[in-house]
């Protein structure tokens, strides 16, 4: 790889970006590679990330949980929420319907161990691993 001094890639390739938009996005960088006459260009190229607004998502905290988990949903899509809660072996623990996006799983009676939650609202599901101590 060789490497040229700012001043002789300048003129080269002139860069125009735009930081006037302050957002908050998640970027990718690709590096594209190419050769001409000799000389080594690496270009990178930066493509925003799309991200489907309102997915559904869940903030789960304390995890590992003792007693009591707290759970806030967000990107729910409907009214309907529901949760099942499942040891690593596939039993199921325990499933409510839920009516706000933000409630509290009693996980006191619930052994030391991993366990998995779903999550649903009326168009998607998505699981979380739990560590109960």
């Amino acid at each position: 790889m060789k490497i040229y001094p700012l001043s002789f890639l300048l003129p080269i390739c002139w860069l125009s970006v735009d930081f006037t938009k302050a957002q908050t996005s998640t970027y990718t960088i690709q590096e594209e590679l190419g050769d001409s006459k000799n000389l080594d260009i690496n270009t990178y190229v930066l493509y925003p990330v799309s991200r489907v607004k309102n997915e559904l998502d869940a903030v789960l905290y304390p995890n590992p949980v003792d007693d009591l988990l707290n759970v806030k949903i967000s990107g729910a899509k409907g009214e309907k929420i529901s949760y099942t809660l499942f040891d690593m072996s596939g039993k199921l623990i325990s499933a409510k319907d839920e009516k706000n996006s933000s409630f509290i799983i009693n996980m006191g009676s619930v052994l030391s161990g991993a366990y998995l939650l779903v999550i649903a609202d009326e168009a998607s599901k998505k699981s979380f691993k739990i560590i109960k101590k």
